[in-house]
């Protein structure tokens, strides 16, 4: 019994100590010539990597001027010798990128809002915006990655959606009879194809009815210079343009009731080339649906360094040292030489934890790392507890009375983990996975070793 017990004790510190350089030290394996580690990097928040700053002024510039005379008739051509003021009965008018009219606070809110919407449409978990108001200009800050450059590029986008005719120009339907869009799929013959699909409202659905009646293709048969019939294909298109751009010409092949328009994005047949469609795509919804711009802004970008700073992060680290030491004197004041036991066992769920946080992809904030300082806490709580009541069962007495006294964590944890701000969250979701690593380590490597220093 004894070599039993030395045996499971030596098992499980060897297990832990396996965890613990997994987690500190990485999980590496040999792909084609090189080594490499298996373990996700962490996800870092803003406040830990370098953040990315676009500022969006108001465009004030003048872009050209047009002169009247006295009845209002524009000067298209200046001549010699005359002086075209106001003392001559002349009228000069700015043509500014910004009319004057434009600039009001309602417009500088709701540039505002736009880019918010922009950027939750867009999936940046992180960011900071804020405005002054008094000028309209706008600042928003978010996390430096390889997203970083696309999203720039979908903020500083008018968003103007415009149906028109292709030889004249005409515009058929634009912004004002969206009702909403996404993103649907496909299959053709060609292989899994990627839509943009809009949905009109109801005065766009009866435009798009009667667009998609004219602007199709017709075969008609007319008699050649040799009097003979010929096939006759005439084609009237339309031109999907975004932001003054054409993406694209087309024709209707069939009348469109439903007020649905499906416009094709890209077809291929492998994962990779959907999902590259896909993002473009969701591009283009998150723009269509946030709305139109109001304002034309001055785009200037600039990167900034971490807030928090190698020192700081140093300091937390000596600072968590210093409590584990603090805590592992107290246990052995408590349990006497089971405070070894008891040390290693909370290494060893510290390591798990950090491993879970890497493989679930979670952001690490400042926040997040409060959830890991509480998580700890409470694992410790959990296992002096055990080794406190060696004598009571490890599951009814001791783990479902823990349970119930930490409750109100979990509330908190699930409430916190949908939260939209990405702090709040990031600590939300690293409390779940604390107290679930929790519970799965005590569970069976804690009871293990309680059971047998019982025995």
């Amino acid at each position: 019994m004894k070599a039993q017990k030395v045996i499971t004790i030596v098992a499980v510190t060897l297990l832990v100590t396996i965890i613990t350089i997994a987690s500190c030290l990485g999980i590496y394996k040999r792909e084609e010539y090189k080594v490499v580690d298996v373990v996700p990097d962490y996800i870092l928040g803003m406040e830990f990597t370098n953040s990315r700053v676009v500022d969006f002024e108001v465009d004030k510039t003048v872009e050209s001027t047009t002169i009247y005379d006295k009845d209002g008739n524009e000067i298209t051509e200046k001549k010699d010798g005359i002086e075209y003021t106001e003392e001559n009965g002349y009228t000069t008018v700015e043509n500014k990128v910004n009319n004057d009219e434009v600039l009001t606070k309602d417009n500088y809110k709701l540039s505002k809002k736009i880019l918010k919407n922009r950027l939750n449409n867009l999936g940046v978990e992180q960011y900071n915006i804020k405005q002054d108001i008094n000028n309209g200009n706008i600042q928003v800050e978010m996390t430096e990655d390889d997203n970083t450059e696309s999203i720039i590029s979908n903020l500083t986008q008018k968003g103007v959606f415009e149906l028109t005719d292709s030889e004249t120009n005409d515009v058929l339907l634009d912004n004002s009879y969206i009702e909403s869009s996404k993103v649907v799929y496909g299959q053709t013959n060609s292989g899994n194809s990627v839509y943009l699909q809009i949905k009109f409202n109801k005065n766009g659905r009866k435009k798009l009815e009667e667009i998609s009646k004219i602007y199709v293709s017709t075969t008609t048969q007319v008699t050649n210079n040799e009097g003979e019939l010929e096939d006759n294909t005439e084609t009237k298109e339309v031109a999907i343009v975004f932001d003054g751009e054409t993406y694209k010409t087309t024709y209707f092949g069939d009348t469109i009731t439903d007020g649905t328009l499906n416009i094709l994005i890209g077809t291929g047949n492998d994962s990779a080339t959907l999902q590259q469609y896909a993002n473009v795509a969701n591009q283009m919804t998150a723009v269509l649906n946030s709305g139109v711009l109001p304002i034309t802004y001055n785009i200037s970008e600039y990167t900034v360094s971490a807030s928090v700073t190698e020192a700081q992060i140093n300091f937390l680290i000596y600072l968590t040292i210093a409590v584990l030491l603090v805590i592992s004197v107290y246990l052995i004041t408590k349990l006497k030489l089971k405070v070894v036991f008891a040390f290693i066992l909370e290494m060893g769920y510290i390591a798990l934890l950090i491993l879970a946080l890497r493989y679930t992809n979670i952001k690490i904030t400042l926040e997040g790392i409060v959830g890991i300082i509480i998580s700890v806490i409470l694992n410790y709580m959990y296992i002096y507890t055990a080794f406190r009541n060696l004598e009571n069962n490890f599951v009814k007495n001791t783990t479902a009375k823990f349970a119930l006294k930490i409750f109100p964590i979990y509330i908190i944890a699930i409430v916190f983990t949908f939260n939209s701000i990405a702090n709040i969250s990031s600590l939300g979701m690293v409390l779940v996975w604390g107290i679930i690593t929790m519970y799965v380590y005590n569970l069976t490597i804690t009871q293990l070793t309680v059971r047998t220093i019982k025995e």
